[in-house]
């Protein structure tokens, strides 16, 4: 393998790393700030004032600190936002529903994200697409050896 070759190796190797750590930190971290939203939101006055996302009150409930959930009343009032969204929802609890006289908290999150297995297939996409053009542009440089 050339010089050409190994260095081009290295850069696919380089950017399907960088393609996953970006496709899997944004994941990730989107439920927990979820989670954040919807405990600053019981602290805030003793009551849940958004509607939330299922997964932002499944997030905080296994979140919050023990002391919060045995010294507070946090762990029922969200456990009953909670089935009041499950209930309420006439699609299961998606959460996209406002309650009469409330605004939602959420902030500028999108409750559309899209599933773990798809975020990795476009990164694979992404490195194999990468590895095609860098073979490419490699067989165009090399020079005929006769």
């Amino acid at each position: 393998m050339g010089r050409t070759g190994r260095a081009s190796v290295g850069l696919l190797f380089f950017v399907a790393v960088l393609t996953s750590l970006a496709f899997a930190g944004g994941a990730s971290g989107a439920g927990s700030l979820c989670g954040d939203k919807v405990l600053s939101d019981w602290a805030d006055n003793g009551r849940l004032d958004g509607v939330y996302p299922l997964r932002c009150y499944q997030a905080a409930m296994s979140k919050m600190p023990a002391d919060l959930r045995d010294y507070t009343d946090a762990g029922d009032v969200i456990q009953r936002a909670l089935t009041r969204a499950v209930t309420s929802s006439g699609e299961r609890g998606l959460g996209t529903e406002v309650a009469a006289g409330t605004t939602p908290n959420v902030g500028g999150e999108s409750t559309t994200a899209l599933p773990l297995p798809l975020l990795v297939l476009i990164g694979v996409s992404v490195a194999v697409l990468a590895a095609g053009a860098l073979g490419h542009l490699a067989r165009r440089r090399r020079v005929p050896s006769d």
